[in-house]
């Protein structure tokens, strides 16, 4: 085994585009899908306020107050558009992946934000008549509505960005984000029905109502609609198994009827309940072989609702949204993974469907662990390279000098890092896809490194999901 001296480690699960084939036309991300889509997104934006203008129209006021109001309107349509890049659906992730939707809904979030706190601010800064507005004894119902919103603004963000600092479980917080982002829309689209100042026709007071209406319907279509649809497909648990470094493996069982078809590399949202209707819901990347008869899930205590995973028993029932994701091979593509810890799971996915079907291609399995005797499935991993042309490279970040891996191991001792991935880069990189899962500043680290390496951006994909 080499051992260099150990390098800083960072961890990697995001995501970044790739493509299967060389020719960009049929690449899954090009920068061709990302310029529409944002083109895309940028005209659905403007929506609200091209319905503000079309027709006969006020007579300008002055430039502080149009773009005031102006950001109102964009403001309203960003956080719509939320909806949408929020609501799980499957045409949408393809084209970028879902830790990329999930990043740009983050950004956009914050954006909205903005603009709509700049949308007051600017107003009364030019001409503090506006104050009024908030003014309970000029008009009590409205000065509530915009305090309200106010501070339901300040609270989806804060509460988004910090919620562990604020101690909120997954389940609360799904739950309170949900009811603030419906209300502030909701809230906004009545404000700009009452002003009405650019909506004075009735037709463009219920033409902004639908549309509005449209994107929170989305919201109710994710709650309430798809669990009861899905209340029908009901799995149980037939085993839970206890692995390496604290991980444990849920194996479910359908029912009745034939198990969810999913891709390698895909994801499902669990709920461990009697009925679909529950906020107890969390994302999973499939463990399990897409060949085989049962669904595997595995995941290491560390949040609270994984450290929860030892103690559902066997028979719970569970249900399956899914699948979800683009984290997913081609057929004609090599594999080239870097995962560290848990983070194995898709890739377990992956290796697991190539050994049943005996899958020719080439696999090379960059696994970063803290240590050896926490390396999870490192065993069954063996096994799989002696049916499959996988070179499995285990890079164990603690690794003291008096102790000695055992001599089979083709490994590193240390951290992953540039020069590490440089030297087990394959010959013909443009031959592969490279997939990355793991800690966070370790797909950092290795997503930099591969486009330093001259890695195709559109090649690379990385994917994560934090709350558990």
């Amino acid at each position: 085994m080499n051992r260099p001296v150990p390098k800083p480690w960072h961890c990697v699960q995001g995501l970044t585009g790739i493509a299967g084939q060389d020719n960009e036309q049929e690449m899954r991300y090009s920068y061709r899908r990302g310029f529409s889509w944002l083109f895309l997104f940028t005209l659905l934006a403007l929506v609200p306020l091209g319905l503000a203008l079309v027709g006969p129209i006020p007579a300008a006021r002055d430039f502080w107050t149009e773009l005031g109001v102006a950001l109102g309107f964009i403001a309203l349509a960003i956080f719509g558009l939320q909806f949408l890049f929020s609501g799980r659906f499957r045409w949408v992730a393809p084209t970028f992946g879902m830790d990329n939707i999930v990043h740009f809904h983050r950004k956009m979030g914050l954006v909205a934000f903005f603009f709509i706190l700049a949308h007051p601010v600017i107003l009364i800064l030019n001409n503090t008549e506006f104050l009024s507005y908030f003014d309970p004894g000029v008009n009590l119902l409205r000065a509530i509505a915009l305090s309200y919103v106010s501070v339901a603004l300040i609270g989806i963000t804060v509460t988004s960005i910090w919620r562990l600092a604020f101690k909120l479980s997954y389940e609360k917080w799904r739950l309170l984000h949900g009811f603030l982002a419906l209300s502030i829309v909701f809230v906004g689209v009545v404000h700009s029905i009452q002003v009405s100042h650019y909506l004075d026709p009735l037709w463009k007071k219920i033409t902004l109502a639908l549309l509005m209406g449209a994107c929170m319907y989305l919201v109710l279509h994710t709650r309430l609609v798809r669990p009861w649809l899905n209340r029908k497909k009901p799995y149980r648990v037939t085993e839970v198994k206890d692995e390496r470094d604290e991980c444990w493996t849920l194996t479910l069982q359908p029912e009745s009827g034939e198990k969810m078809q999913f891709r390698p590399g895909q994801f499902a949202w669990i709920s461990v309940n009697e009925s679909p209707f529950t906020l107890q819901q969390h994302p999973f990347s499939f463990a399990s072989s897409a060949r085989d008869s049962t669904i595997s899930f595995t995941a290491k205590e560390s949040g609270d609702f994984t450290s929860t995973f030892k103690d559902i028993p066997e028979g719970a029932r569970v249900y399956l949204e899914g699948p979800f994701g683009s984290f997913t091979p081609e057929p004609d593509s090599h594999l080239f993974l870097v995962m560290g810890g848990i983070g194995i799971t898709p890739g377990m996915s992956m290796l697991r469907t190539m050994r049943d079907d005996k899958d020719p291609r080439q696999a090379i399995l960059l696994y970063a662990s803290k240590k050896w005797e926490d390396v999870t499935f490192r065993e069954e991993l063996t096994e799989i390279s002696k049916v499959i042309d996988l070179r499995i490279i285990h890079v164990i970040e603690d690794v003291p000098d008096e102790e000695e891996l055992p001599e089979d191991i083709d490994g590193e001792g240390g951290r992953i890092d540039e020069q590490m991935l440089a030297k087990y880069l394959p010959d013909k990189p443009e031959t592969f896809m490279y997939f990355i899962c793991g800690p966070g500043p370790l797909m950092d680290v290795v997503e930099i490194g591969l486009h330093n390496l001259g890695v195709d951006w559109r090649r690379i994909y990385s994917e994560r999901f934090e709350i558990v």
